[in-house]
């Protein structure tokens, strides 16, 4: 059985209160146009957006994918695979964006990040 137009509309909903309700946020930042040529990791970033997160911190034991967490944010997220993000005091870069699917229906974005020591 398909489903309706409306009963993807309410799982697009529910999805979109679940990660507001985590109560979690994100500073998306960008990195500031600059005269770099070489792409250094040393280019000046600065904050764009805050964004609901719902967050799941990978346990240290498995370093087999190197991926210390993963987000859930909207669909209409404005993330970018340069972007980092800043939660709490840590700042992550970000490893992958995938879209999740709900019968033809995108109900929000999954994000693996990884954690940069000292910054």
């Amino acid at each position: 059985m398909l489903l309706s137009e409306q009963e993807k509309a309410q799982a697009v909903r529910d999805v979109r209160e679940l990660i507001v309700s985590s109560g979690v946020t994100a500073a998306v930042l960008r990195v500031v146009p600059s005269e770099n040529l070489y792409g250094s990791d040393d280019q000046s970033y600065h904050e764009i957006a805050t964004i609901p997160v719902e967050i799941v911190h990978t346990p240290p034991e498995e370093l087999s994918g190197k991926i210390d967490a993963t987000l859930s944010v909207l669909p209409d997220a404005d993330v970018l695979a340069e972007d980092r993000l800043r939660i709490e005091d840590v700042v992550y870069r970000i490893q992958t964006i995938a879209e999740e699917h709900f019968f033809g229906t995108i109900t929000h974005q999954t994000i693996e990040l990884v954690k940069l020591h000292g910054r």
